[in-house]
């Protein structure tokens, strides 16, 4: 049996590491090549086979994300016969790949993107260590919300461009939100997803400005939220200073957190109480002052931080850290 999870809400994943060296090549093609992705994989001669995978499936979309070394991937003409005509968003997200269809041949790099169709075949080749996203949507959902689906096919689409990095950001999310479990919650999700790669590879123009206004605030809030969650010990964290980081105006980030019926102070506060909460929970911790506690998570004023604690958790800091662990003798 090998180490892989079909059952895992996070979704499905594999590393070559993980398996006998002898057995690694066929493992990888039955598994993640033939029972979820229906391709070819072939590792590249005189060269480091090296992949991990991690694959997340909901309604209506594909994620995989790669870590690879000396690896060819193909959807050959027999496999096409399958009848899979979804569109998948290729995202270079480090290194190099070198992607042919027929005749024409392109190079994706670091933090470029070019969409594929699965009902044409064609073949990626990654030379060196890389990593890359794919995201997968049904042909159905993507079609109508696109200027000219086949010129947008092997269509380079630079690093900078806004949509694919809030795609690509809002889709890395999405591998590993488990209360996205829920049907209506990944349709959800998923509907963000189109509108982005729409705007991503040429939308329509009637579509352009309702993908705005849903899937582009919500991957902005998204990315607003997790810039939060990294920088929640920040003293000079406000609603000005992420506004800033990420290219908007505050009237704006205030006008994204309206829409979830909070703030962006009740947001920060929030965080910073649940992360609290964690460390004084956790006996790792336990030997660590409350007031050093409240300081990496943000709170200047230790007053303050009890109070809020108590109303949110109705227990003080001291009522509910983990008791300090005695050294065995």
């Amino acid at each position: 049996m090998y180490p892989v999870d079909f059952d895992d809400p996070a979704g499905v994943r594999f590393s070559t590491e993980d398996v006998p060296a002898n057995d690694r090549v066929a493992v990888l093609r039955d598994l993640i090549g033939r029972r979820f992705l229906q391709i070819e994989i072939e590792p590249m001669p005189n060269q480091p086979f090296h992949v991990e995978v991690g694959l997340r499936a909901l309604p209506g979309l594909g994620i995989m994300s790669t870590y690879t070394r000396g690896m060819r991937t193909q959807r050959t003409t027999e496999l096409i016969a399958d009848g899979n005509d979804c569109f998948c968003l290729a995202i270079m997200s480090a290194g190099v790949g070198q992607i042919r269809k027929g005749h024409q041949q392109i190079t994706i790099e670091h933090g470029d993107a070019t969409l594929l169709s699965a009902a044409e075949p064609f073949s990626v080749v990654r030379p060196t260590a890389s990593r890359s996203l794919l995201v997968c949507v049904p042909s159905s959902a993507l079609v109508p919300l696109v200027a000219d689906i086949d010129n947008a096919i092997m269509r380079p689409i630079p690093r900078g461009t806004e949509a694919l990095k809030l795609l690509a950001a809002y889709a890395g999310f999405l591998r590993h939100e488990l209360a996205l479990a829920t049907p209506d919650l990944g349709r959800h999700a998923a509907s963000h997803v189109y509108d982005l790669m729409a705007l991503a590879v040429g939308a329509t123009s009637e579509v352009t400005e309702a993908a705005q206004d849903r899937g582009v605030r919500a991957a902005r809030l998204r990315a607003i939220k997790n810039d939060v969650i990294d920088n929640l010990g920040r003293t000079d964290l406000s609603i000005e200073t992420a506004a800033a980081r990420h290219g908007v105006t505050p009237r704006y980030v205030r006008k994204l957190f309206e829409s979830e019926g909070t703030t962006f102070s009740e947001f920060v506060i929030g965080q910073r109480l649940a992360h609290a909460h964690r460390l004084l929970t956790d006996p790792r911790f336990s030997d660590r002052a409350i007031s050093a506690i409240a300081f990496e998570c943000g709170f200047g004023d230790l007053s303050y931080f009890n109070r809020t604690f108590r109303r949110v958790y109705g227990a003080a800091p001291t009522d509910v850290r983990a008791p300090v662990k005695l050294e065995a003798e």
